[in-house]
């Protein structure tokens, strides 16, 4: 089983998209997103802290993935051979600023979706697809090319 531990909620645009993976990657493997509030408090750092501690307990002491914008950029191959290997994985998105250091320091891995720096809202689409993606290329399907 796949999860996927989200800071804050989608707007419904992406909320859709986010539906429509979801159901594509449960024709291959059970899938669960799993919202956390985002925390209001003052700085960023109290921000972090805060909604690392939702975290932790949403974890439950899983094995996890964490995506970080600063971490090591993996190809969809690369992306394929990790779900391949850890069956059952935990893929965590921080915030609007990032993930705690005790979050990215306890990872099993940290992963980095592109170069590029995008929103915690979309980066939880592009991690759905590129779970679909995956899904298809490790059960032989028609998508990647």
């Amino acid at each position: 089983m796949l999860k996927i531990i989200a800071i804050g909620k989608n707007a419904q645009f992406l909320k859709d998209a986010e539906n429509e993976y979801v159901s594509r990657i449960n024709q291959f493997t059970k899938i669960e997103v799993l919202e956390l509030k985002e925390d209001k408090s003052k700085t960023p750092k109290e921000v972090m802290k805060k909604e690392a501690e939702k975290i932790k307990s949403a974890l439950k002491g899983a094995d996890y993935i964490a995506l970080d914008v600063w971490s090591e950029n993996v190809s969809t191959e690369q992306f394929t051979k990790i779900l391949k290997d850890n069956k059952d994985m935990v893929f965590v998105i921080g915030g609007a600023f990032g993930l705690d250091e005790t979050i990215k320091n306890t990872a099993k891995k940290r992963i980095s979706l592109s170069k590029m720096t995008f929103t915690h809202q979309i980066a939880r689409v592009l991690l759905l697809e590129q779970i679909y993606r995956a899904q298809t290329i490790l059960n032989n399907r028609n998508y990647h090319k």
